[in-house]
């Protein structure tokens, strides 16, 4: 996974790269956009998968699962148009709900953990404008940056459960993908976007210790986006 998705960034960065030296459009609008968003998610906390690391479970590959259901994410966003790119930042709100089951007899954990997940999200994304020759009114960008997460999460459950703790703060990278293919009489925008993320780990248990390589923090999200005139 780790190398698609590398693949995937050198892919896009190319092509970035390469939309930004042909391009000899300059766009004089520097003024400050602002834009809403809103759509569904997948992920929040990343839990471990490889029981070979947790002691007493090596042989249980089911000693502990996850499932992750859909979400909403909603955010208001600012960028500020540069000679050919674009700086953006923003605040967004992401809530989903994940279940966490157990199954290990070998160290005395059996039962079922949900968690309910809210996440405050400040990204910070340098944007390429893609393409601005040849769909000038498309406003296409790859995004790549930083997103900052703050933390809360609600816990009920049935059964032996090991004690688990919450990282407040969590961070990492981010990269995505928005366009704007309408565009209004009065100015406005209209348009879509999917962002990844993949970041620092959020929640500690039994079976995702911050030793291990696996627990973290990700997500996809997708929906439309709004700009305003």
């Amino acid at each position: 996974m780790k190398k698609l998705i590398l693949t995937i960034l050198a892919s896009l960065c190319l092509i970035a790269i390469n939309s930004c030296s042909t391009s000899r459009q300059t766009n004089t609008d520097r003024s400050l956009k602002f834009s809403i968003q809103a759509g569904a998610n997948k992920g929040g906390i990343t839990e471990n998968t490889d029981m070979t690391v947790v002691p007493g479970a090596e042989t249980t590959v089911d000693a502990f699962s996850g499932a992750t259901n859909y979400g909403i994410n909603t955010g208001i966003h600012i960028s500020k148009p540069l000679k050919y790119n674009q700086v953006e930042s923003g605040i967004e709100y992401m809530y989903n709900s994940q279940t966490f089951t157990y199954n290990d007899a070998a160290n005395n954990y059996s039962g079922v953990r949900e968690l309910k997940v809210s996440q405050i999200m400040i990204p910070l994304t340098y944007n390429f404008v893609l393409f601005r020759n040849l769909l000038p009114d498309a406003d296409i960008q790859l995004k790549l940056g930083y997103a900052g997460q703050l933390n809360f999460v609600s816990e009920s459950g049935t059964g032996s459960l090991p004690d688990y703790s919450v990282k407040p703060w969590s961070n990492g990278a981010t990269f995505g993908i928005s366009a704007f293919p309408v565009q209004f009489k009065n100015g406005s925008k209209l348009g879509f976007y999917f962002d990844a993320y993949r970041g620092t780990q959020v929640y500690e248990d039994f079976y995702n210790q911050k030793s291990f390589e696996m627990p973290g923090s990700s997500f996809m999200k997708f929906g439309f986006k709004y700009q305003l005139k």
